[in-house]
């Protein structure tokens, strides 16, 4: 029987943030976003992975605004968990480990090998994550990757005590230790604002998990803290 590997990708359409004003401008270019790096998603995943698309902030895909959007999702497995339609979202990293909680419960983790954990909004430019995926022989495939800038600035990421959580993938089994390990203290994270990277680092660490790393994961991005910066014309990066 051939291998079959999932994507759990996460989404925040419309987000309900704690210290943060959503405009319609920017929720439109949100879902713009949503709709370029999703298509890229589906061009470069092979075949033998499932894409499961969740959602914590609307009620259904007819909540959206981009008409090309709702018809690309309604093509898609995608699930919406209505966490933060009345309640805003103080840490983004515990809403995203809800929604991986919500898919676990809702499908049957035992079909797959392996699972990818992704943050949708990133334009994934080509398929090496996911080739590294199908070839991996330890538990767990982690990166903190550094920030390349177009005009070649390079931004050291925080690499102390914390593994980026845009992109790691676990063999099955795995995953669901990390589901349960995260399970048990996600209203400590929440209440503490302890960040989704640094349970990931606790979660290896204490149990010793076996890895392989990467230096780099192929995905461009926009770097949004730095939108409002108008001195500095170069917002995009490679990771």
């Amino acid at each position: 029987m051939k291998e079959k590997n999932l994507i759990f990708a996460s989404a925040s359409f419309h987000p309900n943030r704690n210290n943060i004003i959503f405009k319609k401008k920017d929720i439109l270019q949100r879902e713009e976003d949503y709709l370029f790096c999703l298509k890229q998603l589906i061009r470069v995943a092979p075949d033998i992975f499932d894409i499961y698309i969740v959602d914590n902030t609307v009620n259904d895909i007819d909540s959206l605004l981009n008409n090309e959007l709702k018809v690309l999702l309604k093509e898609l497995n995608v699930m919406f968990t209505k966490e933060s339609l009345n309640k805003k979202t103080k840490n983004i990293g515990v809403g995203e480990l809800k929604e991986l909680f919500h898919l676990e419960s809702n499908i049957n983790f035992e079909n797959y090998s392996k699972v990818c954990y992704f943050s949708a909004r990133r334009f994934i430019t080509n398929p090496y994550v996911f080739e590294k995926t199908i070839n991996l022989k330890k538990d767990a495939l982690l990166s903190n990757p550094d920030f390349i800038y177009l005009n070649g600035e390079v931004v050291k990421s925080e690499k102390k005590g914390m593994y980026n959580d845009m992109f790691f993938a676990m063999k099955m089994s795995t995953m669901q230790e990390y589901i349960n390990f995260s399970k048990d203290r996600i209203d400590y994270l929440e209440e503490n604002m302890i960040n989704s990277e640094s349970n990931l680092y606790d979660f290896i660490t204490k149990f010793n998990v076996p890895s392989e790393h990467l230096e780099i994961l192929g995905f461009f991005r926009y770097d949004y803290y730095k939108k409002n910066d108008s001195k500095n014309s170069h917002k995009y990066h490679f990771i």
